[in-house]
């Protein structure tokens, strides 16, 4: 039940291949709309979250849902390169990210998922407008997170693995810092209203300047008072950074899907 779609952005000027997967009733059932999740990295988790919706659509955990893997149309693409540009929010010219040369488009790939991607998705198949995820892992996890605080009201649920909140000196520290200030007013009588499902993890066995990072971020979130939020955040024992999406997705999509566990699902 899966299928690939390219799809040209005149936001980016990048051509996308875009990884489809259909719930098992989605044939039988044309009536039915389903909750949308897309996924970062779709050339490398698509197939990871594909097999796990199954598993927990069988065990009624979570609703039936489509899937949208996120990838690049054509041959030989450079992954890596591609997704440094579309995933960072900022330039980062130190550490691990200084030889990358183009860097910084996160705002417009985010313009074309609004714009573009979730139109074209919501017209070319029974997606249910109302609620929708964006999930990703490692720089795909700060992306998730930069959707959340720029544009609150476009995903229901977040599920951010490994978010790579240090990136350019904290960045996103000094972004969330920036919006909530602005929410609240200088009589911090306003109230900063992000209204979706966040759910955020980590491996203890990661690097442990990295771990502080997210946990840092994570004492920032629970201090901030947001308005129509719900959030989790969950220490996976001993996985490394590559090795926690299994376990993080898992643990995400039941977070985000909580409200809506099929009223048959065995307690």
């Amino acid at each position: 039940n899966t299928e690939l779609r390219p799809l040209h952005s005149s936001v980016t000027g990048r051509d996308y291949l875009l990884y489809v997967a259909y719930p098992e009733s989605y044939a039988s059932h044309p009536e039915r709309k389903y909750p949308v999740v897309y996924v970062t990295d779709g050339y490398w988790s698509f197939v990871k979250m594909s097999s796990l919706g199954g598993a927990l659509w069988y065990d009624q955990i979570v609703p039936e849902y489509i899937l949208v893997g996120l990838g690049y149309a054509g041959e030989n693409v450079n992954y890596g390169k591609e997704r440094m540009y579309e995933l960072s929010p900022s330039c980062q010219t130190y550490g691990w990210a200084k030889n990358t040369k183009v860097q910084g488009g996160a705002r417009k790939f985010l313009d074309a998922l609004k714009t573009e991607i979730i139109p074209y998705v919501e017209t070319n198949t029974r997606a249910d407008s109302s609620f929708r995820v964006m999930a990703g892992s490692s720089m795909g996890g700060l992306f998730s997170l930069f959707c959340m605080y720029e544009e609150p009201e476009l995903f229901q649920g977040i599920i951010a693995g490994s978010p790579e909140v240090d990136w350019d000196h904290r960045w996103l520290f000094r972004r969330e810092c920036e919006l909530r200030q602005a929410a609240l007013g200088d009589d911090y009588k306003g109230a900063f209203h992000v209204p979706c499902r966040l759910f955020m993890g980590v491996g203890t066995g990661e690097v442990p300047d990295f771990v502080g990072s997210i946990e840092a971020f994570d004492s920032i979130i629970r201090s901030g008072q947001y308005a129509d939020f719900a959030y989790r955040f969950q220490r996976f024992e001993g996985e490394r950074h590559a090795g926690n999406g299994a376990e993080l997705f898992n643990r995400g999509l039941r977070f985000v899907f909580e409200p809506r566990i099929p009223s048959n699902a065995p307690n």
